[in-house]
């Protein structure tokens, strides 16, 4: 005797609806459950909404006028729709800057995990950026479509911008020109400081954009269009689109080598990854794994790493000839990938676990699986590269790892720091 597996029909609405539909369903199931959901079709925007969100499907039929799809629920809730503390920031002096998935920017001492200071400043904070000074942290707000500049002192809102979209991922130049990406209206907002103030400008660029990286330089943005199977190059002195070059399906993150030469795309559709030039010359495509999604380089540029979200694994390339090294398992959806400056360490976490892996940085072997806390999203490192922190959504706390040790040593929590 089997267990019905329900379903829900979609059909007839718009895509923010159908999204919202799925992962209200998705989140009242529990761990293993499944059910089935009916759509209209299975464009990019809501292909990579349910990446983003670790909620897993198979296509169960596709006909012309409707798609049926089944979800399996993972042992978290979905990405996005849970408010705890997602992206981080550790500065030059120790001290992590940390967003929810809703008001709060908060700034830790990272040392002792105290909480210096709290403040709401969004109405569903997404990811933050940071100037190269330190004096400005820069909030993408998904819900109220802005991009919000903060000081990094008093966390007093000092400028909003809208940003149309649902923007997620701001990048900050060394210039200090600040980009974000709205993947819903395909666009690309562009704000460059001046003498006095800032002018910012919005572009059409394409298809569901996603996490732009700039040039070098500093003179160009690369962004990387999961609809149209492109990456856009972008002059960011004045807008201009300078260049539209074909990779695989469903890019979503970019990373340059050290060198600036060579560009890796992530293709998370068709599970490749793409390498080329900055002029948009093809250098190779091999297949990484199921959702390949984020690629990071190693600061000595000898390999390329991916984080690939539907077979939760990271694999592992040789930069120039892309050449397969290794494949390392890791925890449920791996939605962070991040390496340490002086490139010893390396940390995949898994957002639907209560576990990250840490990667010895030179041998790329598995050295510690560390209890963290749900939802464990991105990390960063510590100045002095001996420890890390990540933000865990669902549990809404950061956790600090001994890299040496693999120990969890300190939580902090925006209401009650330990």
């Amino acid at each position: 005797m089997t267990n019905e597996i329900s379903s829900i029909d979609c059909r007839g609405k718009i895509v923010p609806e159908v999204g919202a539909a799925i992962l209200s369903t998705f989140n009242a199931l529990d761990h293993g459950e499944q059910f089935d959901a009916t759509v209209d079709a299975f464009g990019s925007g809501l292909r990579m909404w349910m990446l983003e969100a670790g909620a897993r499907y198979e296509i169960l039929d596709s006909q012309v006028d409707s798609i049926q799809l089944r979800f399996t629920r993972g042992q978290t809730l979905a990405q996005g729709t849970v408010p705890g503390l997602h992206d981080l920031h550790v500065g030059s002096d120790g001290r992590v800057w940390a967003c929810e998935r809703a008001e709060h920017l908060a700034c830790f001492d990272g040392a002792s995990g105290e909480l210096i200071k709290s403040a709401a400043v969004a109405s569903h904070a997404s990811h933050i950026g940071i100037d190269k000074d330190e004096t400005t942290i820069f909030v993408a707000d998904v819900e109220a479509n802005e991009l919000i500049a903060v000081a990094s002192e008093s966390l007093e809102v000092l400028h909003r911008w809208a940003a149309p979209g649902k923007p997620q991922i701001p990048l900050v130049t060394d210039d200090g020109i600040i980009c974000m990406t709205g993947g819903g209206s395909g666009t690309l907002l562009i704000v460059r400081p001046t003498s006095s103030d800032y002018e910012n400008q919005v572009i059409k660029i394409g298809s569901t954009p996603h996490d732009p990286v700039a040039s070098k330089d500093g003179k160009y943005l690369f962004a990387p269009c999961a609809g149209d199977g492109e990456i856009v190059k972008v002059r960011l002195s004045n807008g201009n689109i300078t260049g539209r070059f074909k990779v695989g399906d469903g890019p979503g993150h970019l990373s340059f080598s050290p060198d600036g030469t060579r560009l890796y795309s992530a293709n998370s559709f068709d599970g490749s990854l793409d390498c080329m030039s900055p002029e948009g010359d093809n250098l190779g495509r091999v297949q990484s794994g199921d959702g390949a999604h984020y690629p990071i380089v190693t600061p000595d540029g000898r390999h390329v790493l991916v984080a690939n979200f539907l077979s939760d694994t990271v694999t592992v390339f040789d930069a120039i000839s892309l050449e397969l090294i290794t494949t390392l398992e890791t925890d449920p959806y791996p939605h962070g990938l991040d390496i340490s400056a002086d490139g010893k360490w390396i940390v995949a976490t898994g957002f639907s676990s209560e576990y990250v892996r840490v990667i010895e940085g030179e041998t790329f072997t598995e050295t510690a699986r560390v209890k963290v806390g749900a939802g464990s999203s991105h990390s960063a490192f510590m100045p002095d590269n001996q420890a890390a922190w990540t933000a865990c959504s669902v549990s809404n706390h950061l956790a600090k790892i001994d890299l040496a040790t693999g120990e969890n040593v300190y939580i902090a929590n925006i209401n009650h720091p330990d």
